[in-house]
């Protein structure tokens, strides 16, 4: 039978304060190490490695496990945990670490470049304190308590792995983007759950520094996550119990500024979604709650792409944006409106009213069999995309500067989602189609990551049960994306009606598909 584990150990050796680093490596791609827990009072740590059946068809029942054990400046002790087979693709271990002289000292394991760091305490009376969280072997400290990271800790940590974490007990963390580079992203944790992953590449670290008129070695990049409170909290919460809504988290303004040269300048728009997270006040129901964006100039929430997971017994947030501003997570309970009861879209469509993606139209009703325009869709698909309607030139000769719709159409031309006619015009007033819809959606799904390609084989195949797919023209391709992708089902099991004009209720569906796909909600 084939041993899924093999430990290598790899070293980094440096001069005096710098220490052999000795770090079991779990040699196959797809493994990781979850549940880590620490018994204070026993001494004893278990935890559970998977490896994926997929990759590994054959397991061993049991197999030992090297485990280091690392101090302040040296390793402390050295364990050989059996991981026992439990089924699934898991092995549990367990390891004693009772009689290790060290108030404080960092357990270090690396998953095929996944460092997991696991910082024990244990009750010690005859041992000096040190060591800061987290903690890398051979380096010292990666972030001290002023939430300045060690340039030489952080290179030593993305050859290990370069999508990196690290835990800091500031909420303003200075990072040398000189070191900063070496990596693919890196997240900035708070103790509480609080974090934002940096996507580097978006961060364009040497276009910043000559920005600034320095070199890179002397570029900082400084990243704040930092709570409202008094007024600035006020402020936020005002506006949620303005909407009916109830905040179930404290709002947070990240913020991510490059640093240099005795100037500043903030980031915004990266360009790219990345990561923040919040932790929640109580477990939650993902269908009433999401995460919104507060604007403090006109005082108003937006939806924010979110998903909620659990996380150490704490209901934590996921917020995907591509940009930095004040976050927080708010819950509206009983939308519904009139028009909707045992409508077939119902629940998609009081899912989105409760994350404030879609709207009713007046004295409690939706709507759902009135058509909607294409600049109506524009605008649900830049909501729902959590994009700044910011732009304002328009490509299209119809649109004009002084409509509602300029901004959300210039928003969506921007990100590649709409596209006029052959006479340069998008009319905006005129009824979408079914197909349009679906082009655009498609397009909205690439924009979040998520593009659909297909062969012309492929096409064809997504849309044999369809006996009217020979009317779908120039948008073969893409209805047949949005087949593929489960977006759309089909007016029934044997037509599409590409040609007939969408309702606010198919418009709705399509769009809490696309979310569900691009992993913008959970399903």
């Amino acid at each position: 039978m084939k041993k899924i584990f093999a430990s290598k150990i790899s070293a980094l050796v440096a001069s005096l304060m710098i220490i052999s680093m000795l770090v079991p490596v779990l040699a196959f791609a797809d493994a990781r190490i979850e549940n880590v827990n620490h018994d204070t009072n026993t001494g004893d740590v278990t935890g559970s490695v998977y490896v994926s059946d997929d990759v590994y068809s054959e397991l061993n029942d049991k197999t030992m496990v090297p485990v280091y054990v690392y101090g302040p400046n040296a390793v402390e002790a050295t364990y050989v945990a059996e991981a026992v087979y439990v089924g699934n693709g898991y092995y549990e271990f367990k390891y004693n670490t009772s009689s290790v002289p060290c108030v404080t000292y960092q357990t270090l394991y690396s998953v095929t470049g996944q460092v997991y760091g696991d910082q024990i305490t244990p009750n010690s009376s005859y041992c000096g304190g040190g060591g800061g969280f987290p903690w890398f072997p051979g380096t010292g400290n990666i972030i001290d308590a002023n939430g300045k990271v060690d340039s030489a800790a952080l290179i030593a940590l993305f050859e290990t792995n370069k999508n990196a974490t690290i835990t800091s007990t500031s909420d303003v963390v200075t990072i040398p983007a000189s070191a900063l580079i070496k990596g693919e992203t890196l997240t900035i944790k708070l103790e509480d759950g609080t974090s934002i992953t940096l996507p580097i590449a978006a961060l364009k670290l040497e276009e910043k520094a000559k920005s600034l008129g320095i070199e890179l070695s002397a570029l900082e990049i400084k990243v704040e996550l930092k709570k409202l409170t008094g007024d600035a909290e006020k402020q936020v919460t005002d506006a949620v119990y303005g909407i009916g809504a109830k905040p179930l988290a404290t709002p947070v303004d990240f913020k991510i500024i490059a640093v240099g040269g005795g100037k500043e300048e903030q980031y915004h728009n990266l360009g790219v979604y990345f990561n923040r997270t919040l932790p929640v006040n109580g477990a939650v129901d993902s269908k009433k709650v999401t995460g919104v964006v507060f604007d403090p100039a006109t005082k108003e929430l937006s939806f924010v792409p979110a998903t909620f997971g659990t996380e150490n017994d704490k209901t934590i947030a996921t917020l995907l944006r591509n940009s930095v501003s004040i976050y927080t997570v708010i819950q509206l309970d009983n939308v519904s409106f009139k028009d909707l009861a045992n409508h077939w879209a119902q629940e998609d469509i009081e899912t989105l009213a409760a994350k404030l993606v879609v709207e009713g139209t007046g004295k409690n009703m939706f709507e759902p069999k009135r058509n909607i325009t294409r600049a109506e869709f524009a605008a649900l698909i830049v909501r729902s995309l959590g994009l700044d309607a910011t732009a304002t030139s328009s490509k299209f000769s119809d649109v004009s500067s002084s409509k509602w719709y300029a901004g959300v159409v210039a928003t969506a031309a921007e990100a590649g989602i709409v596209q006029g006619d052959e006479k340069g015009k998008f009319n905006p007033n005129a009824n979408i189609t079914r197909k349009e819809l679906s082009a655009m959606v498609v397009r909205a799904l690439a924009y979040a990551g998520k593009e659909v390609k297909l062969t012309d084989a492929e096409a064809t195949a997504a849309l044999a049960a369809f006996t009217d797919a020979g009317s779908l023209g120039w948008a073969k391709g893409e209805v047949a994306a949005a087949v593929k992708s489960g977006i759309v089902l089909g007016q029934t099991s044997t037509k599409v009606v590409g040609n007939a004009s969408a309702t606010r209720a198919e418009s709705a569906t399509m769009v809490i598909r696309l979310l569900g796909n691009a992993g913008f909600i959970n399903n």
